[in-house]
């Protein structure tokens, strides 16, 4: 199966990976068995510790325990629950007829699929090990944590688009918004896939909304320990479930293999402090020995995201997107012949900080020029506006991200906010990326009276493209002074939050050089989301100052 476009997978495709059973195994577990079998003094005891490095292995006797012994899944809590259910000659027979993936694939799906498996393991240490400290079980944390992400595997193997959920996680999206933007929003066929794979009951809650704790009280959990609050005792009893444990461990992990030091990695590790009890440095250093011994299991730093720690600069691993390549026509397919049928890179760089701040400018309020630019930036910031317009914080870093994407996404030299003064007669930059390109708009207050074209567009919501063609008509009546110093080529639109007008957008290059229709129209579909987004920031923040109105209306007439 090959998603041939990156769009949400059909009907058709969740079938096959709902029918799909042949995960590899790691050649390394199949052959460290091997040897352990040849021991005559073999038991369950010395066979755990090796399958339970592998957790394709893990998978594959769940499914085999379940299918012998039906009903007995929430029996099972390991990997030695298996084995006393199979018995030792089933396990041989398994891993005689099992695929294996080489220790360095070629296949860029092998290679993505053999870091899941990593990544699952580590979770599974990450859970016994919080698990540990709380005095519960770790054999069940482990097990749940590390077959968490295991509905993802089938996936990683069967379509290359789905790796683009590696991208857009090393891009800095969490989990679930990562797999949104791949998968589309099916939590009913992840609830399939996880009822077909016969996976624990807290992999099964997961996906339970009244299991998990409510968006605000996620909120909470990053900011405090719910121990600490009055009404947090519902909080409590649900930061110490099982599902939350292995939930917790499985997001950790794949952000400290990314980006151990990321926003991400400690927004995660904060959220599980509390949820626990514990002290936040106590679960980053047992974090970062986990990271150590996983990468000392694959002998491999970069496994686990420990080498991103070793450098005298935060660094952070970009795995590339997938993208198909459209089909070429009959002669020029005949000549190329020999070529791969699409374009995939098959493995993730590792990035500074400062090339990783070129998307995540938008999410971090980072005002740091990043070194690159082009259609991902521009795609995250849009996408940002759209869906998590409150990630901004405030109207100013929404602005500043926006003029950002302008100048990196689109490409346009340089970029100004007008906004009107207190009597609206008047308009000033407020905001501005590399201004001096702009001048005099950018340097002092314009008055509506000598600008006919800034007056039309505070009346209504209207975008233009001037040029050197149409400049003398756009300028007519403008102030003499005014009109010969502005860029005969440029782009203006203004914005708004839901009502009129509230500002204007503009931007031009340097020496007049031509801007294009492509760009103009990327210009207009970044304001419009702009004003979107700001819509959305005045919409929640007068949620927010509504209750405040209404228990100072009560109180005063109470007095």
């Amino acid at each position: 199966m090959q998603n041939s476009a990156l769009q949400t997978p059909s009907a058709a495709q969740w079938e096959a990976v709902l029918a799909f059973r042949d995960l590899p195994i790691l050649k390394e577990t199949r052959d460290a068995l091997r040897v352990e079998l040849r021991n005559p003094q073999v038991s369950f005891e010395s066979l755990v510790p090796v399958a339970e490095r592998d957790p394709a292995l893990c998978w594959h006797l769940l499914q085999k325990a379940v299918n012998h012994n039906p009903g007995c899944r929430e029996q099972i809590h390991g990997v030695y629950n298996c084995l006393a259910l199979l018995g030792m000659q089933e396990l041989i027979i398994l891993v005689k007829k099992l695929p294996v993936i080489e220790d360095h694939p070629k296949d860029a799906s092998q290679k993505v699929y053999r870091q899941a498996l990593y990544t699952a393991h580590m979770a599974g240490c990450l859970a016994a090990q919080w698990a540990s400290a709380k005095g519960t079980p770790t054999s069940t944390a482990y097990w749940s944590a590390m077959l968490a992400n295991s509905i993802l595997w089938p996936w990683l193997l069967l379509d290359k688009s789905s790796h683009n959920w590696f991208h857009y996680l090393s891009e800095g999206d969490d989990l679930g918004t990562a797999s949104r933007k791949v998968f589309g929003n099916s939590p009913e066929n992840w609830k399939r896939l996880v009822r077909r794979h016969n996976l624990p009951e807290p992999v099964a809650d997961m996906f339970q909304r009244d299991k998990l704790p409510e968006r605000k009280d996620w909120r909470r959990l990053r900011k405090q320990d719910p121990r600490d609050l009055d009404t947090g005792r519902q909080l409590i009893h649900k930061s110490q479930s099982a599902s939350m444990l292995a939930l917790t461990a499985a997001g950790t992990a794949w952000h400290l293999h990314m980006n151990p030091e990321g926003e991400r990695s400690h927004r995660w590790l904060a959220l599980s402090s509390h949820a626990q009890g514990r002290q936040y440095p106590t679960l980053v250093s047992e974090s970062r020995k986990i990271q150590l011994d996983e990468a000392r299991l694959r002998k491999s730093a970069l496994a686990s995201g420990i080498a991103l720690l070793t450098t005298p600069k935060p660094e952070a691993l970009s795995y590339p997107k997938w993208t198909p390549v459209p089909e070429a026509a009959p002669a020029a397919a005949a000549s190329r012949a020999d070529m791969p049928a699409e374009v995939v890179q098959t493995g993730p760089e590792v990035r500074s900080e400062a090339d990783a701040a070129e998307v995540s400018a938008p999410e971090t309020q980072s005002t740091a020029k990043p070194a690159h630019h082009g259609s991902a930036y521009l795609s995250k910031l849009m996408g940002q506006l759209s869906e998590s317009p409150a990630s901004f914080g405030d109207w100013h870093y929404l602005m500043q991200g926006v003029l950002k994407g302008i100048h990196l996404g689109i490409g346009i030299d340089h970029a100004i906010v007008m906004l009107p003064g207190k009597n609206r007669s008047s308009l000033r930059t407020v905001y501005s990326e590399n201004p001096e390109g702009l001048m005099p708009l950018s340097s002092t207050s314009i008055p509506l009276q000598v600008a006919p074209l800034l007056r039309q567009l505070m009346k209504q919501s209207a975008a233009v493209h001037i040029t050197p063609a149409t400049c003398e008509r756009y300028f007519k009546g403008m102030a003499p002074e005014l009109a010969d110093a502005l860029p005969k080529e440029l782009m203006l639109m203004s914005v708004h939050a839901d009502r009129d007008p509230i500002g204007i957008v503009i931007a031009a290059n340097s020496d007049n050089k031509e801007i294009t229709k492509a760009q103009y129209q990327r210009f207009r579909q970044l304001c419009t989301t702009t004003s979107q987004g700001l819509a959305s920031l005045r919409q929640l923040s007068a949620q927010k100052n509504k209750p405040a109105g209404k228990a100072h209306k009560a109180a005063r007439q109470t007095s």
